[in-house]
């Protein structure tokens, strides 16, 4: 455009069309070119066609030729007489004689020699009349310093011979096309840049919260195919939600619906091409199940016609067409024209839509789409079919959340015998994301089932729900209605069924009494022939089996055996044995089977995520923080069982049942670390700091909390929690101390205390059924714990025994603890060689573990052992905390310090304090450089992280939502 002022300033006259489709940038770009005429010593006139001035004629040619009256008058202010083309027509017809042309003002100008700048908006809505004349004088802008400047809408022109003479008359023609994402983030941080707004951004506690997130930006980019005017739209509909330009409204743009656009571009579209207006209508409605044929239809218009106005839309900008579906352009315009129709109207165009696409034989979820926008009953007798055949067809792709929408709807619209079968499977659905949701359905649905078998699989569902909801006293209760219900063979096939998944969640509630016990004893056997019983049966007789030998701490070889053969049974559905499904896998940990079990919980978490199952996630995070701890994991427990809390928000009681597990993991992960702080107050903001709900399913949160207590100097305190621990676990006859090592940790604080007689009797007790059970990591624990309260020989003995045991194990953490008490024993004892020995063993494991604490006692034993350790990492990535490596990620990600905050359960301040440690240890300034740094390749200069692209990755795939 500049290369085009300046040419015709120099008097070589030029032209230049400028186009592009609606909300392009069109006019905003010839107020730019208007702009810099001055510049290049251009005098401007300017003139903008209006579709409503389309039939009055001149109108564009009188806006012209008052510009050049002024002009003139200016040149020869002297002159008194009239001028003769005052009287004369307005322009010259193309068959107008040469003096008439001669004495226009416009022709008067180009012949005076004036530099001048011609800028015309919208010329397609220019009148006939007016195009002639500009046709006239763009014959003779040769050698004149004039520029003629245009723009014309692509698709909006109609098809008149004179303008399409004129356009093709342009020298120059140039196409705009949609802005880039360094330009869309532009025009982004311009429009979120208010003061308001920067002052509600600066509250977030984020650095540069103005900065547009890049995947906001590429969002924005695809809902508005990067239009200026759709753009500038948007932003403003964020601002009146209060959305900031961040990762987190990305998901939320193409919901947005700035109606204005609507407001703007459908009468423009109508004038256009009449019916424009009610076709988009249609599109938007049909979303993505649009084609010309099923839009007449539903508009009840000529097919040839409508194919006519969506060919106009097409060419237009509106929408494509690409394999015969006809689709918006952009998302955004759809979002807009969808919320300007009238809610009576859409609802019957949506209504309308599904009759007509079951008609066609359209597919089930397309059909079910349309009936789920529909506000009313429609009454048809194929809504329910198709609705839940919809819903199978999501479940299979994991969309859980979906299904539940299908199954509802069809609920609404079902008044026949199917209704029970929408009511099964929405609970069974529901299972996956809202337990107690699921009682609420299933209790219903069991009322509509006739058959024994059915009744006891829902049965089986509300059961698990209950446990899922930790009211594991209901959940018996159904089961035992079930087991009573007098029948025929099959009802007392079902009531064996039963009676065998009551056992399981008594065992796994540890819950077993004397008359428990002796049910269970009989219960597995009572089951069909392993050829015979059914997946679940089979999973149900092994889990049962092999959870209560661990619960006895007898015979563990049989017991991870039959845990090895329940995990090979096949999962038949979402719900499968939902509450139980990582029975198997506390069988394998508690035996030490720790590789097997973590590839097991890895292989479940594929599961979950693939099926949407947000319930299972949550119990196979639980279930690994526990493998990972025990194997020596800290910084990997921590993460899982952070992961596994966060659908429970700040309510554990009456939540989940894995609550306790998990929050047990944070403390233990914490403890380890020496973030003591941090552990106190994950308890306070759970409410677990005080009481602790009942049972023995939060035994494992007792004994991890006595240990917090007695660590943060409160020994009689923690030795009570520890105490209580045991007694939950004993009056549930869970006896195997590789469940939980509560005497030996006991035996320790009373030693302390000076109880050396009750220690002692702990110890005893806790090695000789450890020792029973085979457990290497429970014997290990046990001998180290002995080793610390026997004196003399004999300690050093337990010691070098509790390595040795532990040494064959995967508990590399206990194998550290170990190696430290025994270097300690070998420093007393002047043996310092030896001791630096098991000392720096000591220290790298418990560095691998990201155990801290253990880590510093170890160095400092060291030291006084008279070896010169290596100082610990203070700068690098190896020298944060787990707790400070999450947090720095999750700034990589682009979380805010609020929203880390709320995902870890502490202050905002805390993450401040988090953040600026990382920054000191990495040598950083700001996000900015934390991004830098972990975009540096591995092996740059200057890089000194360890290669972890998985878990990057993972917190940049997590950011989203």
């Amino acid at each position: 455009m500049h290369d085009i002022l300046k040419a015709a300033g120099d008097g070589r006259g030029q032209s230049i069309l400028i186009e592009g489709t609606a909300g392009m940038g069109r006019t905003t770009l010839l107020r730019r070119a208007m702009d810099q005429a001055g510049e290049h010593g251009l005098h401007l006139l300017s003139a903008r066609a209006r579709a409503s001035e389309q039939d009055v004629e001149y109108s564009i040619a009188q806006q012209l030729v008052e510009g050049a009256r002024t002009l003139l008058a200016g040149a020869a202010p002297d002159a008194a007489a009239p001028e003769p083309w005052d009287a004369g027509p307005p322009c010259p017809a193309p068959h107008a004689p040469g003096p008439a042309a001669a004495v226009h003002p416009l022709a008067r100008l180009l012949s005076t020699g004036v530099p001048l700048m011609l800028a015309i908006d919208d010329l397609q809505w220019a009148d006939t009349a007016s195009l002639r004349c500009l046709g006239y004088l763009m014959a003779r802008l040769e050698n004149t310093p004039v520029a003629l400047v245009a723009t014309v809408a692509l698709g909006e022109t109609p098809g008149d011979p004179v303008l399409a003479e004129v356009l093709s008359s342009f020298r120059h023609r140039t196409l705009l096309r949609g802005l880039s994402a360094e330009d869309t983030a532009r025009v982004a941080a311009d429009a979120f840049a208010a003061p308001d707004f920067a002052a509600g951004a600066n509250n977030s506690g984020t650095p540069g919260a103005e900065t547009p997130d890049p995947r906001f930006v590429e969002a924005c980019r695809t809902a508005t195919g990067g239009s200026p005017y759709l753009l500038e739209a948007l932003f403003r509909v964020m601002r009146l939600h209060g959305l900031r330009p961040d990762a987190a409204a990305a998901d939320r743009v193409c919901d947005l619906a700035p109606v204005e656009v609507a407001d703007t571009l459908l009468p423009r579209y109508d004038r256009a091409y009449p019916g424009a207006a009610a076709v988009l209508q249609a599109t938007a409605v049909l979303d993505g199940s649009a084609t010309t044929a099923v839009i007449a239809r539903l508009l009840g218009l000529d097919a040839l016609g409508a194919a006519d106005v969506v060919d106009a839309l097409v060419r237009a900008g509106a929408l494509t067409g690409q394999d015969s579906v006809i689709r918006f352009a952009r998302p955004v315009l759809r979002a807009a024209v969808l919320a300007r129709i009238p809610p009576s109207r859409r609802d019957a165009l949506h209504a309308r839509a599904a009759q007509l696409l079951h008609e066609s034989g359209a597919p089930a979820e397309r059909v079910a789409a349309q009936l789920l926008r529909v506000r009313s009953t429609l009454g048809l007798h194929w809504t329910c079919t198709v609705l839940y055949t919809a819903a199978g067809e999501v479940i299979q792709r994991g969309d859980t959340d979906r299904a539940r929408a299908y199954l509802h709807r069809g609920l609404e619209e079902c008044e026949g015998e199917c209704r029970g079968k929408l009511l099964r499977t929405l609970g069974r659905i529901e299972l996956a994301a809202d337990p107690a949701a699921a009682v609420e359905h299933l209790r219903q649905a069991l009322g509509l089932q006739p058959d024994a078998a059915g009744r006891a699989d829902i049965r089986l569902c509300i059961a698990h729900a209950l446990q899922l909801l930790g009211r594991p006293e209901e959940a018996e209760d159904v089961l035992l209605e079930g087991m009573a219900e007098p029948g025929s063979g099959e009802e007392e096939d079902a009531a064996h069924v039963l009676r065998a998944e009551r056992c399981l969640l008594r065992e796994l509630n540890h819950a077993v009494d004397a008359a428990v016990e002796a049910d269970c004893a009989g219960a597995a056997e009572a089951l069909p022939p392993s050829v015979t019983a059914t997946p679940g049966e089979r999973h149900t007789m092994l889990s049962l089996s092999a959870l209560r030998s661990s619960r006895r701490g007898e015979d563990r070889e049989r017991a991870v055996h039959q845990a090895r053969q329940a995990l090979q049974e096949e999962h038949v559905s979402l719900d499968w044995r939902i509450a139980t499904r990582t029975v198997p896998l506390q069988v394998l940990a508690r035996a030490d089977e720790l590789e097997l079990a973590l590839s097991e919980c890895r292989a479940l978490l594929d599961r979950a995520r693939a099926e949407g199952s947000r319930t299972l996630l949550t119990i196979a995070h639980s279930m690994r923080a526990e493998v990972r701890y025990r194997a020596g994991d800290v910084a990997g427990c921590l993460e899982d069982a952070r992961a596994a809390l966060e659908p429970a928000g700040s309510s554990p009681c009456g939540h989940w049942s894995r609550t306790g597990q998990a929050m047990a993991a944070v403390v233990a992960s914490l403890l380890e670390t020496g973030e003591l702080r941090e552990a106190n107050r994950a308890l306070s903001d759970f409410g677990l700091d005080a009481d602790v709900p009942e049972g023995a399913a939060f035994a494992a949160l007792l004994f991890h909390r006595g240990r917090l207590r007695v660590a943060c100097g409160h020994a009689r305190a923690g030795l009570a929690d520890l105490l209580e621990c045991g007694r939950r676990l004993g009056a549930a006859g869970q006896l195997n101390p590789s469940v939980l090592s509560w005497r030996s940790e006991a035996a320790l604080v009373q030693a302390a205390l000076g109880e050396r007689e009750a220690a002692l009797a702990l110890v005893d007790e806790e090695l000789a059924r450890a020792r029973r059970w085979g457990g290497r990591r429970a014997t290990g624990r046990a001998l180290r714990a002995a080793g610390l309260l026997a004196k003399g020989r004999g300690g050093e003995e337990a010691l070098r025994e509790a390595v040795e045991v532990l040494e064959e194990s995967a508990a590399r953490l206990d194998l550290a603890r170990a190696l430290t008490d025994l270097g300690i024993l070998m420093r007393k004892s002047s043996r310092l060689g030896e001791a630096r020995e098991h000392l720096r063993r000591a220290q790298s494991l418990a560095e691998q573990c990201g155990a801290a604490v253990l880590a510093q006692t170890a160095r400092q034993e060291l030291l006084a052992a008279g070896a010169r350790p290596r100082r610990p990492t203070e700068v690098g990535i190896d020298a944060l905390t787990p707790t400070e490596r999450r947090v720095a990620l999750m700034a990589v990600a682009k979380f805010t310090n609020r929203e880390i905050a709320a995902k870890m359960f502490v202050t905002q301040r805390t993450v401040e304090l988090h953040l600026s440690r990382v920054y000191r240890k990495l040598a950083v300034t700001g996000r900015s450089g934390l991004a830098e740094y972990f975009a540096r390749p591995e092996g740059a200069p200057g890089s000194d992280r360890p290669e972890c692209p998985e878990e990057t990755a993972a917190w940049s795939g997590a950011r989203a939502g």
